[in-house]
C-alpha cells in the first residue's frame, strides 16, 4: 500500500511564506502506520495535508488534528 505523504502551512496573509512542515515522504506497508508531527507558528492560515496514491486500489486516511493557542509570557 505504497503513498506519498507530505504536509505544508500556507498563511493567510497574501504576502507570507509556505512551510513545509513534512516534505514528501513515500510509506511502504513496512513502515510504522502513525505519523506524529508538531510544529509553533505565529500566524493564522492552513494546513495542506497531500496524500497521492498512484496505485489503482482505494485506500483509507485517517487524521487526526489538534491546535493548542499559546502566549509568550515575559
Amino acid at each position: 500500500w505504497e503513498v506519498t505523504y507530505g504536509a505544508e502551512f500556507v498563511p493567510s496573509a497574501e504576502n507570507g511564506y509556505t512551510v513545509i512542515v513534512q516534505k514528501a515522504r513515500k510509506f511502504t506497508s513496512t513502515d510504522e502506520p502513525v505519523v506524529k508531527s508538531s510544529f509553533k507558528i505565529g500566524e493564522p492560515g492552513k494546513i495542506v495535508l497531500t496524500v497521492e496514491n498512484n496505485t489503482s486500489k482505494k485506500k483509507k486516511l485517517l487524521y487526526r488534528s489538534k491546535a493548542k493557542s499559546t502566549t509568550d509570557s515575559i
